[in-house]
């Protein structure tokens, strides 16, 4: 083969490569822009980076684009709202749809008083005009990592059994050193790490959005008698202790 056209081959292969990159560099531009008209205020920039037909959750009688509008002009001149530096941004681009998720802190300032929360968002977009545009947006709170707390080892122990989901679904708990391990079906064993001496979070869940919580509850006379299983957003269920 020639250099000339071996030249022409990876050339060829490379263009699309680079294109896709050129792409995805334009929406987290695009992206960075939005967010950022969004911290000044600057409604009709922030319109012009948004398809008219957008939808997130706020949809309604009135569309989700124009109900965003509505919502932030009605806000107080003393609010500011924005977001900190973008973190762990993937982009999947077909064609001219696209779809981004990133998390970031959210914050707002009221009075000298700042409130922050740390949230995933995953968002839709589109290339309409040579013009990356919002089409889809959702996003969902990611809990603060718990601090674990030092328990005695005798009350963990008390915690040691088998734990009925179902009658052919019974989990089995063991100590594992300061920690509870629950082995449960064939699931992989879920390792549970005390907040207090009677609630109990899985270590790193947190990170992708999971508020798991197992609460042991003891009878007047000491015995332990279930776990409470909890999320948040969700109703408890009643885990009995048959072991």
């Amino acid at each position: 083969m020639s250099p000339r056209l071996a030249w022409l081959l990876i050339a060829t292969f490379a263009l699309p490569s680079l294109a896709l990159a050129q792409a995805e560099q334009e929406i987290v531009k695009a992206i960075h822009a939005r967010l950022e008209a969004l911290r000044r205020n600057d409604l009709a920039t922030w319109a012009t980076l948004v398809a008219d037909d957008m939808m997130a959750p706020i949809e309604g009688a009135t569309g989700s684009k124009q109900s965003w509008l509505a919502q932030r002009k009605s806000w107080p001149r003393e609010v500011t709202y924005w977001y900190g530096p973008l973190q762990d941004v993937k982009v999947r681009i077909n064609g001219d749809t696209a779809i981004v998720t990133y998390h970031s802190d959210q914050l707002t300032e009221v009075g000298g008083q700042t409130t922050t929360s740390h949230r995933w968002q995953i968002e839709t977009h589109v290339r309409r005009n040579g013009h990356w545009l919002l089409l889809g947006v959702a996003d969902g709170l990611i809990p603060p990592e718990p601090k674990a707390a030092k328990v005695d080892p005798s009350v963990l122990d008390a915690y040691v059994g088998r734990y009925e989901w179902a009658p052919t679904l019974v989990a089995t708990i063991e100590r594992q050193g300061e920690v509870l391990l629950e082995h449960l079906g064939n699931l992989e064993p879920a390792q549970w790490q005390p907040e207090s001496a009677t609630t109990f979070f899985m270590p790193g869940a947190a990170a992708g959005g999971d508020t798991s919580r197992i609460i042991f509850a003891k009878d007047a006379d000491g015995r332990v008698t279930h776990y409470i299983y909890r999320e948040f957003g969700t109703t408890d269920r009643i885990v009995k202790k048959v072991q």
